[in-house]
């Protein structure tokens, strides 16, 4: 077995942020020596809740530090500091560190992490996890129009910023060994948040659509069965299915149902019906009948149900550290560089063995047929081939090209990728000015939002002669992205264990929902259905009401952000040593991260947490409350007496500062009904983003919940650099949202529009597979490419 493929790598982490410190939980994991410095005290997230029954042990912090060494700064000498610092390879910084400040080498690479970065007007706003929800617009997006909407759960957005830094420290390892200069990584929060929102602001600035909370925008609902809930998910095509397997053949042609925008409009009534007819189901039985039906649906799983569902259990997910405690599975799995993780969290200065040295790098293993276009970026020069569709592959081939990447989105004629096409009437929301056009695949700005930089080649994979030209392709690229179904690749002979014959440095990955084996791999999913298999929906959703789901497809981006980190783990290891590896990235198993905590205090406890709205153990007010204007709601988060004394004041009710029912966090508890209904006597006829900014000047975390609209005027994020003017042929010129990624010696971009379909087709075959005129002819005349997506598609 090799090296790991950080190993070698030396990391301080000096951040006191579950951003900074799940940054560097992941660079443990695949061999870096990570050392968390303290402060004699030690960190702040050692008491953050849930902690362990009968200790003073923080689950999160064993979550986020496992593997790791604690250092006591104070403990050093001059000396001994010296030495630390000179010998690191990447600084993970802390609140208002300078690299500047620090005696680092120039190799290093330095990473901060902050709410909102250092400049642009938000600069000095505090950034909770319900105010970056809020601010992102995927706040917006989730709960019943007329209610507060839901924040969501735990602290994603953290460790989403966290995931984001692991994909810009990779990518800066990646340029060192080329360079062996360092430089600095900057992720913000917010612009992380906002990328991983359903792209409705773009839709915006395509169409000036206005959505509300109400709009039916995707055809699921939820049933609760004997034992748990079930999400279903009813494509129009599988209407007559889906009424079939359920014993509900009846429905298929009812006046109310029949017809698919009818249908819309009487969703709540169908599923009034379906949850009578499917009460006293089994779940997990329902959703295999359903998925053996090609219908998309999933458990929602409470914490407690995953650590002995069965899949998992199978699949190996679970481990246990040496003295018993168990820790989640993998977020990513590598066949050469696999995870190891060297142990639990550390007790405070608890040093752990030298890592032996390594041997210097050996240079990339490429020949000039293999490399890309020319192209900018710290990943210029490496080429991608993406076979994907939707959002969570192109995500992943969106964050590489952004990086540099030249990144070939391999298109079906007969099969297209459902974010260009679906088989229902064009939506006039989805295209510019309302106008789907001749080619409204190509106006789309759900495909046009995520696959800027790329090209696109069509090829017909049911022919023989599209599928060795794919192999031609793959053979000619770095990398190839797959998130079809497990198996996929191996019938078109584009497995890993193909390509490596030809290509032995070439890297294969795939993000199947549940994983390349187990008894769901099989089962088809959409982020809705995988963020109830993940438990994340058993945390979301209003008291004594059924799980929700955040947004259309939280799950797609994370998936995605875990592919590109993933990739660039495995290319560290190929830069040195010239291999490639296979990667899975099962997206539910990555997501569950998110919630570790969470999900190892319901393994230990056996309880389930409750859900709750807005509300929270560790603030109060801690909620969505209503301002002027329709569905206008500010978030509010207060954390401490401070912040209470200051929010009294901005509200101008300073009388309730030492109000007996609001004196401390406690009493604000108790009485959390009568609170929220003098706080929202104060907002409703208060503008939220007037209010927010005040009570942020105040130091009090706030924020306007942000509609779509705002999002795409977003002052903040503009001046941050977040959107990008691009030209596209067909949709016109419009600002295009961004990723969070800055670098400051080798930053990325975005530069070219989304393809039009099949707009790269002759310069892919004939560049980059290395086809012959009358090779490509050939393939014109066998049908395996086309010009537009072939009839009843």
């Amino acid at each position: 077995m090799p090296h790991p493929a950080l190993h070698g790598i030396r990391v301080l982490d000096l951040s006191e942020s579950i951003a900074g410190q799940y940054c560097s939980r992941l660079l443990a994991d695949f061999g870096a020596d990570v050392a968390l410095i303290e402060p004699a005290s030690g960190s702040a997230l050692r008491s953050q809740s849930p902690m362990s029954m009968g200790s003073d042990t923080s689950l999160t912090f064993l979550h986020l530090n496992s593997g790791k060494s604690s250092i006591v700064l104070d403990a050093l000498s001059r000396e001994q500091r010296h030495e630390l610092f000179a010998s690191t390879d990447v600084a993970i910084l802390g609140p208002s560190m300078s690299q500047s400040a620090l005696p680092l080498p120039e190799s290093a690479v330095t990473v901060e992490i902050t709410p909102f970065g250092r400049d642009g007007p938000r600069a000095g706003w505090q950034g909770p996890e319900i105010v970056i929800q809020a601010l992102s617009g995927m706040m917006f997006n989730n709960g019943a129009e007329g209610r507060e909407p839901l924040y969501g759960c735990g602290e994603r957005s953290s460790y989403a910023a966290g995931l984001a830094a692991h994909i810009g420290v990779a990518t800066a390892l990646l340029a060192r060994g080329t360079s062996g200069r360092g430089q600095h990584v900057e992720i913000s929060a917010a612009e992380t948040a906002a990328a991983m929102c359903f792209p409705y602001a773009f839709q915006h600035i395509y169409s000036r659509t206005l959505r509300r909370r109400g709009d039916i925008t995707n055809p699921c609902g939820q049933v609760q069965c004997r034992d748990g809930w079930v999400c279903i998910w009813i494509y129009n095509h599988r209407w007559p299915r889906f009424c079939e397997t359920v014993g509900l053949e009846h429905l298929t042609d009812d006046a109310r149902f029949a017809d698919p925008a009818i249908r819309r409009q009487n969703w709540a009534q169908l599923f009034e019906i379906v949850q009578i007819h499917l009460a006293d189901r089994e779940a997990e039985a329902l959703v295999d009948e359903l998925q053996r039906a090609d219908v998309i649906a999933a458990k929602s799983y409470r914490l407690t149900e995953l650590p002995r569902q069965k899949h998992l259990l199978e699949r190996g997910y679970w481990e246990r550290l040496p003295d018993g405690q168990p820790i989640l599975g993998p977020p990513f799995r590598l066949s050469r560089t696999p995870r190891r993780v060297m142990g639990g969290a550390p007790a405070l200065g608890q040093r752990r063995a030298e890592p032996a040295t390594i041997p210097q790098p050996a240079p990339v293993r490429t020949s000039p047929r293999q490399v890309a276009a020319t192209g900018s970026g710290p990943l210029a020069g490496l080429r991608v081939l993406e076979l994907t569709t939707a959002w969570a592959g192109p995500m992943a081939g969106r964050v590489l090209g952004f990086l540099g990447a030249e990144c070939i989105h391999i298109e079906s004629p007969n099969r297209v990728n459902s974010w260009r096409l679906n088989k229902e009437k064009p939506n006039p929301d989805n295209f510019p000015e309302g106008e789907p056009g001749e080619r409204p695949y190509d106006r789309s700005f759900l495909f046009n939002s995520q696959n800027v930089n790329k090209l696109s080649c069509i090829l017909d994979l049911k022919t023989g002669e599209g599928r060795e030209i794919a192999k031609r392709l793959a053979v000619a690229c770095d990398v190839v992205i797959c998130n079809f179904r497990p198996g996929t690749l191996a019938k078109l002979g584009l497995d890993y264990d193909s390509l490596r014959e030809v290509r032995p440095d070439i890297i294969v990955a795939e993000l199947p929902a549940f994983g390349v084996h187990g008894p769901l791999a099989n089962h088809a999913a959409l982020g809705p259905t995988m963020e109830m298999a993940a438990g994340m929906s058993s945390l979301v959703g209003y008291r004594d009401a059924q799980p929700e789901t955040t947004g259309p497809s939280y799950l797609d981006p994370i998936g995605g952000f875990n592919t590109a980190a993933a990739v660039l783990t495995a290319l560290i290891h190929r830069q040195r040593t010239g291999e490639g590896q296979q990667i899975e990235v099962p997206q539910v198993e990555a997501a569950m991260h998110f919630i570790g905590g969470e999900i190892l205090a319901a393994a230990e406890t056996g309880r389930d947490p409750g859900r709750n709205g807005n509300r929270v153990e560790h603030a109060s007010p801690h909620d969505a409350f209503p301002c002027a204007g329709l569905d206008s709601w500010i978030a509010i988060a207060v954390r401490d007496e401070t912040e209470w004394a200051s929010l009294c004041r901005v509200i101008d009710r300073p009388e309730l500062i030492g109000d007996p029912r609001f004196v401390s966090l406690a009493a604000r508890k108790r009485h959390e009904d009568e609170l929220a209904a003098l706080i929202a006597g104060r907002t409703a006829p208060q503008d939220r983003h007037a209010l927010a900014e005040r009570l942020q000047r105040a130091g009090v975390p706030a924020a306007p919940v942000q509609t779509p609209r705002d999002i795409a005027e977003d002052a903040h994020l503009s001046q941050r650099g977040f959107f990008h003017r691009l030209h596209h042929p067909d949709a016109g010129e419009h600002s295009h949202p961004g990723l969070p990624f800055h670098l400051s010696a080798t930053p990325g971009s975005q530069h070219r529009a989304a393809p039009a379909f099949g707009e790269h087709t002759e310069d892919v075959l004939a560049r980059i597979a290395g086809l012959a005129p009358h090779e490509i002819a050939h393939a014109w005349a066998a049908n395996a490419t086309a010009t537009r997506p072939l009839p009843g598609f």
